[in-house]
């Protein structure tokens, strides 16, 4: 029964049973084997194994939201308050709140095609001063203003075990030309991709923060120099990765995404949730 307990999470996260391949019982079922330590006796390692996690979150919850300051002197931990962050921890702005969360590289210099789409970026955004050489500090996780958890695209092989959290929307404007008329007019527009890395410099003596994006390609943008994605017939899909890599602002980024892969195209069906594994 305790494993019904990740049933709501799991629908609030995934989004409802209809819009995703597999039930919310089968996904549960999926993250059971790695409990298993005993292969003489699995079924009674996995019931130990199961029992065992949910006590302890029970436990550390209940103990962490009412009992604070007697859970610190047992563990030794600081209390953690609602609002603490990790240490290391870069702020990127107030409103809306923005942070990057470690871990971190220390500050390096930016070379090759970073350096060159860093650079092109600045100069849309207007930066008066800048420098040959631009130093920069790496970050792999960032807090949305939404309180999303955005990571970044991972090189372990185990990466099917892990959380797609990578993929990620931003808010964006396209030319488009003027119905009955001449010209061209700007509207705004949603693009796609994943994370490599956000990157934290200083540029006209203000800390700005950018994430290096790879677009998806779709045949709207079959090359993938934006992320625009295509039409079906009012939800966003597209073909696959590999587009384009180029910075955006932090700022622009609104959401983290998942998709489902209907007739070889990844449909954008749901938003994920606040997710963490602070």
């Amino acid at each position: 029964m305790l494993a019904l307990l990740d049933v709501a999470p799991s629908l609030r996260t995934c989004g409802p049973a209809w819009s995703y391949w597999k039930l919310s019982a089968e996904r549960l079922i999926g993250t059971l084997t790695r409990l298993i330590r005993s292969r003489r006796f699995p079924y009674a390692a996995l019931t130990t194994a199961v029992s065992a996690k949910y006590s302890a979150e029970l436990v550390t919850t209940f103990a962490e939201t009412h009992v604070p300051e007697a859970w610190a002197e047992a563990t030794g931990n600081p209390v953690r308050r609602e609002s603490q962050t990790p240490a290391g921890t870069f702020s990127v702005c107030n409103k809306p709140k923005i942070d990057l969360l470690p871990p971190h590289r220390a500050a390096a210099a930016l070379v090759g095609q970073q350096l060159v789409q860093l650079k092109a970026v600045l100069e849309l955004e207007g930066a008066s001063n800048v420098p040959a050489r631009i130093f920069a500090k790496k970050y792999f996780r960032t807090r949305l203003a939404n309180g999303q958890v955005a990571g970044t695209v991972s090189s372990s092989e185990e990466a099917g075990d892990r959380r797609r959290d990578h993929l990620v929307r931003a808010r964006s404007h396209m030319r488009q030309a003027v119905r009955r008329g001449s010209g061209v007019e700007e509207v705004p527009a949603n693009v796609y991709g994943a994370v490599h890395h956000y990157a934290d410099v200083l540029i006209d003596g203000a800390p700005k923060t950018y994430a290096y994006l790879e677009c998806v390609k779709s045949s709207a943008d079959r090359h993938g120099s934006s992320g625009l994605p295509e039409k079906r017939p009012e939800t966003d899909c597209f073909t696959s990765l590999g587009g384009t890599r180029r910075y955006v602002n932090v700022t622009a980024i609104d959401a983290v995404v998942g998709t489902l892969i209907v007739r070889d195209r990844h449909v954008v069906l749901y938003t994920r949730e606040v997710f963490s594994t602070e």
